[in-house]
């Protein structure tokens, strides 16, 4: 793997086959966790041809619930409220996220421009905070609870992530 760099105005990157199937296999998995979850979300036909809905509860499953946090932690009826209104739209631009990913990997070459560059950050970081719950990383000292392929897995998302922002700095 050639780490993100930036050409000017063109953000690149080269994986090797296996990091590509990886990434690509870890964007499906998110998706599909999410698609779990707008799954369960009532259905309103209205909310749902204005592009908003979703349910009124905070995920179980911890990974859920550090993609889908609370807007508002000191009041659970306003965090209530704001989730049924912006949950399934915040899932949308996550699974947007995802399959953006999909796409640019299906290339030896991946190549950025300003929107691909959002997309990946945001989506780094959803597949950063899912594993983080998985490991039980609260905190950035956190050595975490788990397998050491995972934080291996979770230390090179960062590196990617961290690459990426260096170059749009």
């Amino acid at each position: 793997m050639i780490a993100f760099t930036r050409d000017d105005e063109v953000v690149t990157a080269r994986f090797t086959t296996d990091e590509r199937a990886l990434l690509s296999s870890l964007a499906h998995q998110l998706i599909e966790l999410l698609g779990e979850r707008a799954a369960e979300s009532p259905a309103d036909l209205l909310y749902a041809q204005l592009g908003i809905g979703g349910q009124s509860t905070a995920p179980l499953d911890p990974a859920l619930a550090r993609l889908l946090p609370d807007a508002y932690r000191d009041d659970a009826e306003a965090a209530s409220e704001h989730r049924r209104f912006t949950e399934l739209a915040l899932v949308d631009r996550k699974v947007a996220n995802a399959r953006a990913v999909i796409r640019l990997l299906e290339a030896y070459e991946v190549r950025l421009d300003d929107a691909d560059v959002q997309a990946w950050l945001r989506h780094l970081t959803d597949l950063r905070l899912v594993i983080a719950a998985r490991l039980q990383i609260e905190e950035d000292d956190d050595v975490g609870l788990g397998d050491d392929a995972l934080l291996d897995l979770y230390d090179w998302l960062g590196y990617l992530q961290g690459t990426l922002v260096e170059c749009i700095e």
